[in-house]
């Protein structure tokens, strides 16, 4: 016996029509929300380096390590995250994960101490964020979206970089005028009394008459796939590794190093960082567009090319002498960064099934953190053996080939069912 292929569930007990409900893109609108006010607070640490060496006198180095702390919550919380949607609904993951935001945010107002913003920013924000990224907003578009399920992933993602192109500049308009301990106690209390019931009272964790829908498939997909079940599918660690490689050249390669490149070669610091803000805007269409065409020609078709054309993207960082090529290569990036998440985030929910889906993508992302952290460290350490980058791009784009091989090894067949699977 074996497993229905879950990308091709039938939508006629959604929508007699064939259609997707209209309030299920009301779903996706209010993740998009969400997504967009979560990033948006984790991404002020930028703005509070300034502030805190000139008012507590920390250096740079120790204020950097809250991210280090971070990646780590966000990595770790990621499958927990994933495997209570899994099993309690992704409303009660949100709304319980914006609660956090809230109460820690609200808290950062009141910090004196480094190891302060290492527990409430670097532990207690970051889980949060974890709690809202796309492992839950995979859940929540799986159950409400068939059609168009990876174009749904993609305004989500979306919605992250909107919060970095909107948010951040409100929060750092308002620490220019009231401070920064006030701002981040009025934020929290806006997430506390405004987004968090919100979302409590029009959130849905499955659509009407999903509920049945949902306990009748449960009976062909069986219970949820153990942490061994899942390990032993090779989809499972195409995924992982071409993740890896993912968080390796975007938070680690690009994120970490491209504005210290730009200075290396003579681009001054305000036209790089302008570079890598034009890069975040393509991201946006990037990650539409990646959804978009993947709903039409195939997940892991898509997630290949988008592998391949990185790899493409950081061969041409080598020749980036001028700021207009460092522009082309910010529009060109920008278009496959993102874009990684809808089909992988796709194709963890359709080859899993809904009720292991966010277990996956959890791992999954648990692995892009891994890359993170990885490619933030090789790329110094590179740096200073070599006394370039160049060799740390060049292996970027290797391991965007393998990455773009792996995907295209995934198979999209049907899993084995669980009582073969259980038998292994």
């Amino acid at each position: 016996m074996r497993n229905k292929d879950y990308s091709q569930d039938p939508v006629s007990v959604y929508d007699p029509q064939g259609q997707e409900l209209p309030y299920a893109w009301g779903i996706v609108a209010l993740v998009f929300f969400i997504s967009a006010v979560a990033i948006g607070i984790r991404s002020t640490i930028g703005l509070l380096v300034h502030p805190w060496e000139g008012e507590f006198g920390w250096d740079r180095s120790a204020v950097s390590l809250t991210a280090s702390f971070g990646f780590l919550a966000y990595g770790l919380t990621q499958p927990l995250a994933g495997r209570w949607a899994d099993r309690y609904g992704p409303r009660l993951v949100f709304v319980g994960s914006l609660v956090l935001l809230g109460l820690s945010t609200v808290v950062m107002g009141f910090i004196q101490n480094l190891w302060q913003v290492y527990l409430v920013f670097g532990v207690g924000i970051m889980m949060a964020v974890a709690g809202t990224s796309n492992v839950t907003a995979g859940v929540a578009v799986a159950r409400w979206i068939r059609r168009k399920k990876a174009l749904a992933i993609g305004i989500v993602m979306a919605g992250a970089a909107a919060g970095q192109l909107v948010l951040v500049p409100a929060l750092a308009a308002s620490m220019k005028a009231v401070g920064w301990r006030m701002t981040f106690v009025w934020s929290g209390l806006a997430i506390l009394v405004l987004v968090a019931p919100f979302m409590f009272f029009f959130l849905r964790d499955d659509p009407p008459g999903g509920v049945e829908a949902r306990a009748a498939q449960n009976v062909v997909e069986g219970r949820p796939q153990s942490l061994a079940e899942i390990a032993r599918q090779k989809n499972f660690w195409w995924l992982m590794g071409s993740f890896w490689v993912c968080g390796v050249t975007t938070a680690g390669l690009i994120d970490s190093h491209l504005i210290p490149y730009a200075e290396d070669i003579h681009i001054d610091t305000l036209t790089a960082a302008t570079a890598f803000g034009v890069l975040g805007t393509f991201n946006v269409l990037g990650t539409l567009f990646a959804g978009a065409i993947s709903d039409r020609w195939g997940h892991k078709w898509v997630l290949g090319w988008v592998y391949a054309g990185r790899g493409l993207t950081l061969v041409l960082l080598v020749f980036v002498r001028e700021p207009i090529l460092l522009f082309v290569f910010a529009v060109t990036f920008g278009m496959v960064d993102f874009a990684t998440v809808p089909p992988t985030t796709a194709l963890s929910t359709s080859l899993f099934g809904r009720r292991s889906g966010g277990t996956v993508i959890g791992l999954v992302s648990l692995s892009h953190q891994i890359g993170s952290a990885t490619g933030s460290y090789a790329g110094g350490l590179l740096h200073d053996l070599a006394g370039s980058y160049i060799p740390f791009f060049l292996g970027g784009a290797f391991l965007c080939a393998a990455a773009a091989i792996m995907s295209w090894a995934i198979s999209e067949a049907p899993a084995p069912a669980r009582a073969e699977l259980s038998s292994v």
